[in-house]
């Protein structure tokens, strides 16, 4: 049962994966900036992180996931989606926003971190 959810949990990012790209590209465009994926390079994940857990304890990621939504929301941050990355220590991260930029990235990280939140930036990855 557990490896259905996790089966499930991967088709869920991976579809999610592809509308955020198609947004990623709008954005982009909406910037002036270059939306083929073949010419231009991968954007900028700002992703506010959570705790380490046990990874395959589905009740521990979902209490993760909850105390972290509760602190973005604390932050004022109200997504439209929740799109969840783990780290290879098992991590909670949420994608607060793709941007085409690393100097865009810093920018909105270090105001994130004025709000209390721990920001990480990595690239992104589909």
């Amino acid at each position: 049962m557990p490896n259905n959810i996790r089966q499930l949990e991967e088709s869920i990012l991976r579809m999610t994966a592809v509308v955020r790209a198609k947004q990623a590209a709008l954005t982009a465009k909406s910037f002036g900036e270059e939306t083929d994926p073949n010419l231009r390079p991968r954007g900028w994940w700002v992703l506010a992180c959570g705790e380490s857990l046990d990874q395959e304890s589905f009740g521990q990621r979902e209490q993760a996931r909850q105390r972290l939504l509760a602190a973005t929301r604390e932050a004022g941050l109200v997504l439209p989606e929740n799109i969840w990355v783990w780290d290879e220590h098992g991590t909670a991260q949420l994608v607060v926003s793709t941007v085409p930029s690393i100097q865009r990235a810093n920018i909105l990280a270090r105001k994130l971190r004025e709000k209390g939140l721990t920001i990480r930036i990595k690239r992104e990855d589909f």
